[in-house]
């Protein structure tokens, strides 16, 4: 069905409210939920679905018992389903528009013309249904859109005067000189002015590694202030912070984003005005009402109607017993016509965290040596490098020592006593400011490592250089197996990311991508979607986090890694994953072209039966009674079909 309109006309992404303030109480929250479904729960479509199914479902418990009674009772379900798809219907004929409701609104008075009233109001409901699902998911995914505001903190530290003072963040303005203490959230776009830390950006820019900030350094709001104490002068705030944008951008792309045409819409235009003509021109030339009655009987489009929503809960109900939601039927035939996948790198192509690759002596140590000091003089740091090097540790099994008088230089490294030894780790040219000497072979090694996209620390005992510890985001293991499929699946694999050129290209080569754009933020995304679609393409985009979002929501097809995602990736998408396994892309376009095979073979066999079936009841070989036999019998073997997508 097309989607169901409120009274006022408005669909409902237009109909999207002002986002409540971050913070806001659990009340406010409540309030948010009853805004965003209140027009659902109380639409004419949903309160007609729901009293249609409670007659229907009482027509089958007195089935048994009064043959007469439950048929009344599917008849009053028909109708009060039936009115609101017979509203449709009018409003598309007054378009000048043939539609599936017209083939529906046939479907059930041909249904009730014949005595068939169970059959009518099972597919009223059915399609009734579908709708309200699909607005349902549209009211989700704009709530969603309040949770990115819930990544700015309620109140913020301004430094104003000689002072500071405590103040809400929509009381900002540019030039304030915001405080982020460590662990916080950044409330506005700015420039560094004080101070220094590593602050992860993934949220914003979906850069993998934390970057070191400080003075003159640009910083975003809603990224994550990680080590240390940063003033940052405030440039944009409110509204127009990158976050805000994001959101911004996400529900005008929702907005705008027209409905997929289904296959029945199509086969509507000549069958509604056929069904009518046969039946016409049957009754005109054997002068027997009987027939044409007979005809209309058979060539009531039951089978087309059911062609292609039963495909589609096959489908659906298939993928997700394989762990992939989808969320809506246009979404699971649309996948299948993908020219274009987009792919995301951090935490998408990437498991999304920084991990110890590889480790280089440089002197006697041995490297379980080198990683355990190492390891050792970071067990207080709370930089993601360090974590990454104690991870590592832990990966190996190597046991940690005590460390003693331990120091931390916020974006430069640590040192501390560790077995006797005083251990330095950290970036190399902080190790170099503080005297220790890498040597041809070491800095040599170090270039090799940071050309193919590594971040090197550098580690030194009691002033020697001991080693080089190579950290990077790495592949996933099932990547390139993944995007092998897709190309022979005729589909163009394309990455597309916020993080450097040199670490994107690393990745890009190791899964077998040729083409890469790199550097990106969230409104570049978005702009190349809609350039591969303004030249015809299907496009569609698999990302994990909330700079993912406005991609997702332009493209054709939206998917998100459930597990891994954020949760504003995961409802802005049509197609999640709910587990973390890019297999899933190539084979979530193989369902939905055997979807699209299965629709394209019942709308045919639906098509020629009822073109033999009028051919019989034109020459009186079949009465009418014989006809709605027949065409339910149609109807069966269209589900029977469909069934087969549940293997």
């Amino acid at each position: 069905m097309s989607r169901i309109e409120h009274p006022s006309g408005d669909a409902l992404p237009s109909r999207a409210k002002p986002m409540a303030p971050a913070g806001s109480c659990a009340c406010c929250g409540q309030r948010r939920w009853w805004t965003s479904y209140r027009d659902i729960l109380f639409s004419v479509e949903t309160l007609a679905c729901l009293t249609a199914l409670g007659l229907l479902a009482a027509g089958w418990v007195v089935a048994g018992l009064d043959s007469t009674g439950c048929r009344w009772l599917y008849l009053a379900a028909a109708t009060v389903a039936g009115l609101p798809i017979l509203r449709s219907c009018l409003a598309s004929l007054r378009e000048r528009r043939i539609s599936v409701e017209v083939l529906v609104a046939l479907a059930l008075l041909g249904a009730v013309l014949v005595g068939e009233f169970h059959a009518g109001a099972v597919v009223a409901v059915m399609l009734l249904g579908g709708g309200l699902l699909e607005q349902v998911t549209i009211a989700r995914a704009r709530r969603s859109m309040a949770s990115l505001l819930a990544n700015l903190p309620e109140t913020v530290l301004v430094r104003r005067g000689p002072g500071e003072v405590e103040l809400a963040v929509a009381e900002l303005v540019i030039g304030d000189r915001v405080i982020g203490r460590p662990g916080e959230r950044l409330a506005v776009d700015g420039v560094v002015v004080g101070g220094e830390s590593a602050v992860d950006e993934s949220p914003i820019t979906g850069e993998s590694v934390p970057q070191d900030k400080k003075p003159g350094d640009k910083v975003f709001a809603g990224s994550i202030n990680q080590s240390g104490v940063l003033e940052v002068e405030a440039q944009t705030v409110g509204e127009e912070t990158t976050l805000a944008r994001i959101r911004r951008l996400v529900q005008e792309a929702q907005a705008s984003q027209a409905p997929v045409q289904r296959i029945a819409d199509k086969a509507a235009k000549w069958y509604v005005p056929a069904a009518l003509l046969l039946a016409a021109a049957v009754w005109g030339l054997t002068g027997d009402v009987v027939r044409g009655i007979t005809v209309l009987i058979v060539f009531c489009p039951c089978a087309l109607v059911l062609a292609t929503p039963t495909a589609i809960v096959a489908s659906i109900g298939h993928a997700a017993r394989r762990q992939m939601l989808v969320k809506g039927g246009e979404f699971a035939e649309v996948v299948g016509q993908t020219h274009t996948v987009g792919f995301d790198k951090t935490g998408t192509l990437t498991l999304g965290r920084p991990t110890v690759v590889e480790l280089v002596r440089l002197d006697s140590l041995a490297p379980t040596e080198l990683l355990r000091l190492a390891a050792s003089a970071e067990r207080f740091s709370e930089h993601p490098l360090g974590i990454a090097i104690r991870r590592g540790a832990e990966a190996d099994r190597i046991a940690l020592l005590e460390p003693t008088g331990f120091r931390s230089s916020a974006g430069c490294g640590v040192e501390a006593q560790v077995d006797g030894k005083r251990v330095q780790v950290g970036r190399v040219q902080w190790l170099q400011a503080k005297g220790v000497v890498l040597g041809p072979e070491g800095q040599r090694r170090a270039a090799e490592l940071e050309a193919v996209g590594h971040t090197v620390l550098a580690v030194a005992t009691d002033g020697r250089a001991a080693g080089l510890i190579a950290v990077r985001d790495v592949l996933r293991a099932e990547a390139k197996e993944t995007v092998r499929r897709l190309k022979a699946q005729a589909i163009r694999p394309v990455m597309l990311t916020g993080d450097n050129e040199r670490a994107a290209r690393v990745i890009a080569a190791e899964a077998g991508i040729e083409e890469v754009h790199s550097g990106l933020l969230p409104e570049d995304k978005l702009r190349l979607v809609r350039e591969w679609q303004g030249r015809g393409q299907r496009v569609a985009f698999l990302g994990d986090g909330i700079n993912d979002a406005p991609a997702m929501a332009a493209a054709d097809v939206g998917l998100a890694m459930g597990a891994a995602g954020t949760a504003v990736a995961v409802e802005t998408s049509d197609i999640a994953f709910l587990s973390d396994d890019l297999t899933k892309m190539p084979e979530i376009i193989a369902l939905s072209r055997r979807t699209v095979r299965v629709i394209r073979q019942n709308i045919a066999f639906s098509v020629a039966l009822n073109l033999l079936s009028v051919l019989a009841a034109g020459l009186g070989w079949i009465s009418p009674i014989g006809g709605a036999v027949l065409h339910e019998s149609g109807a069966m073997a269209v589900i029977l079909n469909a069934m087969r997508l549940l293997r």
